[in-house]
């Protein structure tokens, strides 16, 4: 016998387009009384959506001992029923700028109705986020579905991962989210920062593979350049391929700096 479950329906009271959003409460999301009249309040404020748009909102923000907790709505004036089985959702600061980054699975979403808001709970641990968040940053954030292809990152060895510097590390990854993919059938080097001591200069980098196929790249010579001049050289060496449409993380250090920057880096000539 099939089993029907509890749920709250209620009119949102926001004609959109001659039709009305219905905040629909399923009873197995066990959600507390109190937030249930945050939706509420919420679901009528927000601004009206054009016919076949999908919206997630912000509405509160909590940190955690290893992350943030997020409380947020879904909505959408879509005509019939539909699944996402993998949307990725980038989590922006009053800026504008990456702060944050999860793909959200079918455990994450709701199925979608027709023309309806639904709540959801989600958590950004802190490998998903950029970086510390200040408290006073949480009620400025915002929640958008990431719709630019990326290349993804290529997983590293964790010898490699501590080359890289907490704040160089996170700027990696704000970085790759927000750049368009490299060309097709290229390869390239993009900086990513610079990082200078009292004689070195570290230097944060993707290589960035646009092939189907896997490039091999065991020694990559490369110079460091300020203006015109090249200043050092180093190597980069890899002990696996750059997988194709990657993005392969690197760290380099250029010994016995004596220039001064700004600085960029370019393959060897």
């Amino acid at each position: 016998m099939l089993g029907f479950r509890k749920r709250k329906q209620i009119d949102t009271g926001k004609s959109e387009a001659g039709r009305q959003l219905t905040l629909v409460i399923d009873s197995d999301m066990g959600i507390p009384k109190e937030d249930e009249y945050m939706f509420r309040y919420h679901a009528k404020r927000l601004p009206a959506l054009l016919d076949n748009q999908l919206s997630i909102e912000l509405l509160h923000a909590e940190q955690l001992s290893e992350g943030l907790s997020l409380v947020a709505l879904f909505r959408n004036t879509l005509p019939s029923s539909f699944e996402v089985n993998e949307l990725p959702v980038l989590l922006l600061n009053r800026d504008n700028i990456p702060v944050g980054r999860k793909v959200l699975n079918r455990v994450d979403l709701p199925s979608f109705e027709p023309w309806t808001s639904k709540p959801v709970y989600l958590d950004f641990f802190d490998d998903e986020l950029f970086g510390a968040l200040k408290t006073e940053d949480l009620s400025s954030m915002r929640l958008v579905f990431q719709m630019n292809p990326i290349d993804p990152l290529q997983m590293i060895l964790e010898d490699e991962l501590s080359s890289f510097s907490e704040t160089a590390w996170h700027q990696l990854r704000r970085t790759n989210v927000s750049t368009p993919p490299v060309g097709e059938n290229e390869f390239n080097l993009m900086l990513v920062s610079v990082e200078t001591g009292e004689t070195d200069v570290t230097a944060t980098l993707l290589l960035r593979n646009g092939y189907d196929r896997e490039l091999n790249v065991e020694q990559l010579p490369i110079e460091l350049m300020s203006g015109d001049e090249t200043v050092a050289q180093a190597i980069i060496r890899l002990g696996e391929p750059v997988l194709g449409k990657h993005a392969y993380p690197a760290s380099v250090v250029f010994e016995d700096v004596t220039a001064v920057g700004p600085f960029t880096v370019r393959i060897k000539q």
